[in-house]
């Protein structure tokens, strides 16, 4: 099954706020072997998000959208979604009487605005939010299946874990699947370099796959595996770990180990050293 994140907001793209939702979703994918290739963001225009949304739901299985479902005029991945489906708007009266009654449990008057809440695409099911007020939407538009969540981190996770992982893992097959990774670090050699001997591994990689990294003056290697259980997938990863460092030698310094400064640090500290640093060139 493959699944793709849609982040909606204007904010996102003028750096305002950092997308930290597609890296967690991202997470929690692999985590369950649900295959996701692509993230994308788009801004609060309605056009722009029916286009950036028919985009996903053309080219996967699943789309999970983040963002859009708040009471304000801004708000408006719910009619993104019932344009891309070609549905009306529906108004849920018994969800109207919940947000009253929330608010007046609060002591505070609620904006009539709020009601938009209560809107949603003809065909969707509301999902409960029990850490705010906008309910998120499950909805198949031509064939996909879109979930709808707050773009609040501390509102979206747990409506991730709770309505969206068990519906998609439960079309997928039924049984949860995982994705492994196994990194190589090296210190030496060029990602062009490690790249080119490693060129006919990259090259017929499947399952594993094999990727490359720069960062920082060192080059990983890193292999993944789809498999129906972390030690299955680790059988398969072995092999081609082994062929990996027995290419590229003695330049590799860790697998799935800590980056070379704290290695250094862990080697000074055995010995009890102690390091000092002196900085210069730009007077601080």
């Amino acid at each position: 099954m493959i699944v793709e994140v849609l982040a909606v907001g204007t904010e996102l793209l003028l750096g305002q706020i950092v997308n930290t939702n597609a890296a967690e979703i991202g997470s929690r994918l692999a985590e369950v072997g649900l295959d996701h290739y692509r993230q994308t963001v788009v801004g609060d225009n309605l056009d722009r998000m029916i286009d950036a949304l028919m985009a996903s739901v053309r080219r996967s299985d699943a789309v999970i959208v983040t963002g859009g479902i708040g009471p304000t005029q801004d708000d408006i991945t719910r009619e993104a979604m019932a344009a891309a489906a070609d549905v009306d708007m529906m108004f849920s009266d018994e969800f109207a009487v919940l947000l009253r009654e929330r608010w007046a449990a609060s002591g505070r008057e609620m904006p009539e605005s709020n009601l938009r809440q209560a809107e949603y695409p003809e065909g969707a099911e509301m999902l409960a939010n029990p850490k705010g007020t906008a309910p998120g939407l499950r909805m198949l538009i031509h064939g996909t299946w879109v979930f709808a969540l707050p773009g609040v981190p501390a509102e979206m996770l747990p409506m991730v874990d709770e309505h969206v992982l068990p519906f998609l893992v439960s079309r997928a097959g039924g049984e949860e699947a995982v994705l492994v990774s196994t990194v190589i670090r090296s210190w030496g050699r060029a990602e062009s370099q490690i790249s080119e001997i490693c060129a006919d591994l990259f090259e017929d990689s499947g399952n594993p796959t094999v990727a490359f990294l720069a960062s920082s003056g060192e080059i990983k290697v890193r292999l993944t595996a789809h498999a129906s259980d972390e030690e299955a997938a680790r059988a398969l990863l072995q092999p081609v770990v082994d062929e990996v460092v027995s290419r590229i030698g003695h330049t590799v310094f860790a697998i799935d180990g800590p980056p070379t400064e704290e290695m250094v640090l862990d080697l000074l500290r055995e010995r009890g050293w102690t390091m000092a640093t002196a900085e210069s060139a730009t007077g601080g």
